[in-house]
């Protein structure tokens, strides 16, 4: 198997049951540190509910987010700009932004608007962003490098999070991050990994 992110060849790292029906099997990569699933045919069962159960955080997150983002954008962006939330969920981020006075807009191909309706992003009124946000997506990507790639089209600032894979790949039992029981995440990446990208 070709790694999604260097191309080079990857070793099978372990099979686990995902959604408690598919038995899935998860390749590491020695070149660049990267750990994905084998393709995801599983996907569009995963996202009948987009906001996974697991995701107990969504709300503290959010709310970290839109302080700790506020001060960056103060900092070291133009205030007065637009800025994007890149698969935004139900559009939480993007609402407290827009109350905080910040020209936020939303998109997600997955996920219902329910809090930023009428902010969505508009490709043919859009153009460019001075920002780009993405919490906890990246472990989301099918093709990260394509989508990541389609990310700094928007915009060549982005700021994201996710969990960094520990160098050791943790056995299936032992990190909660691989999120077997709703098969959302698919890629899983260490230092070294986005180093490379």
């Amino acid at each position: 198997m070709k790694c999604k992110i260097c191309n080079a060849e990857a070793k099978l790292e372990f099979v686990h049951k995902v959604i408690q029906k598919y038995d899935v099997e998860y390749y590491y990569c020695p070149n660049c540190a990267f750990l994905f699933t084998e393709e995801p045919y599983w996907l569009e069962e995963s996202y009948k509910i987009p906001i996974n159960l697991a995701d107990t955080g969504i709300m503290s997150r959010n709310l970290y987010f839109s302080k700790a983002i506020s001060s960056i954008i103060y900092l070291f962006f133009e205030k007065n700009d637009k800025f994007l939330d890149y698969a935004g969920g139900y559009g939480i981020f993007t609402r407290l932004m827009r109350d905080i006075g910040f020209d936020f807009y939303w998109d997600d191909k997955y996920t219902e608007n329910i809090l930023a309706r009428g902010f969505e992003y508009d490709p043919e009124k859009h153009k460019g962003f001075e920002l780009l946000t993405t919490f906890e997506v990246f472990e989301h990507l099918v093709n990260p490098v394509e989508e990541i790639r389609r990310m700094l089209e928007l915009s060549t600032n982005i700021i994201f999070s996710t969990e960094l894979l520990p160098s050791k790949v943790p056995s299936p039992e032992s990190w909660w991050y691989y999120g077997f029981d709703h098969g959302q995440h698919i890629s899983f990446y260490s230092g070294k990994t986005l180093k490379y990208i």
